[in-house]
């Protein structure tokens, strides 16, 4: 599926639509249900190092925790577990010498990087114009050539954003780094500390009342 950046292109339903019609379904059956999110689009965005893109589509993916907690508010009796497989990109606030980041640049892109890519020419001539158009953001002539000279376009877009915007990234793969977990309704205190990962299918297996044997 697109990223919440270029969804407006399409005819998708956003991540927080979704949810709402599989909760909509699912709660008829009075014997309860298990329902699976994925924001898969914020762990796409962190493999492109696309701050824009992630910051949208990790705001979709609030927007969505936001219905299923509220649903689990007015239920009493539904656990709403957040979190995440591993990190991606390792991103950072500040870079460059600078130790904040410019979050209205981030405001300012209307599109992916992907997206982007997808709209210059073969010889990449109209770099300064893709970016003036979709992310607002008035090129030198040095980021217009590193986008025109790079071996990969969405990499080179992207790293002209990041730059402006002061995010800086250390990867374009997974990193080790621990993830946060949040959790809220019954058994919620069971998800409190630190976990490996292979231990959360059986904290949701015990709220089940579930035999899951290690």
């Amino acid at each position: 599926m697109a990223p919440e950046l270029d969804r407006e292109h399409t005819n998708e339903p956003s991540l927080k639509e979704m949810t709402a019609k599989a909760i909509d379904v699912l709660r008829q059956n009075k014997a309860g249900f298990f329902l699976l999110v994925e924001g898969s689009q914020i762990d796409s965005a962190g493999h492109y190092n696309d701050s824009a893109w992630a910051m949208k589509d990790t705001q979709a993916f609030e927007e969505a925790v936001a219905l299923a907690v509220d649903f689990a508010k007015k239920d009493g009796n539904t656990l709403v577990v957040v979190v995440s497989d591993h990190d991606t990109g390792g991103m950072s606030v500040g870079g460059y010498g600078q130790t904040d980041a410019k979050l209205e640049v981030l405001h300012r892109v209307k599109a992916s990087g992907l997206y982007m890519a997808d709209k210059l020419k073969a010889d990449r001539s109209n770099a300064a114009e893709v970016l003036k158009t979709h992310a607002g953001i008035d090129a030198t002539a040095a980021e217009a050539a590193t986008i025109k000279n790079a071996e990969d376009a969405v990499h080179a877009i992207n790293g002209v954003i990041s730059e402006r915007a002061l995010i800086s990234w250390t990867t374009y793969l997974h990193t080790g780094v621990d993830v946060q977990i949040y959790a809220f309704g019954p058994g919620s205190d069971l998800f409190r500390g630190l976990h490996d990962n292979t231990d959360l299918p059986h904290l949701v297996a015990q709220v089940l009342h579930i035999d899951f044997e290690r």
